[in-house]
């Protein structure tokens, strides 16, 4: 007979199996992301420099900043356009904004 029988094949399989989910779970597992916005007004890593309310207002105030070298997204939200830039730009888009 051998020492080694289905049952307990099965059983160091689960104890392998087991200590793999464990630890795949400890390393992993902890995610402590933001809670997503299921509002619309969290634009993540841009922010807004300007709203306004017809898409040819926006492509005009687009092009005045990829004119100054500001990449920039436009996002419509309801009847706005917003234009979005990275934080580090936004000082420099608002004052491209405010001198047009």
């Amino acid at each position: 007979m051998s020492g080694v029988t289905a049952l307990t094949t099965f059983l160091l399989m689960v104890v392998v199996f087991g200590g793999l989910a464990f630890a795949l779970r400890w390393a992993f597992g902890d995610d402590r992301r933001a809670v997503p916005d299921h509002t619309g007004d969290d634009f993540g890593l841009l922010t807004e420099v300007a709203a306004v309310p017809t898409p040819v207002a926006a492509d005009l105030l687009v092009g005045r900043l990829r004119a100054a070298r500001i990449k920039v997204t436009v996002v419509r939200r309801g009847e706005l356009h917003r234009l979005l830039v990275f934080p580090a730009d936004a000082p420099d888009a608002r004052l491209v904004l405010r001198r047009s």
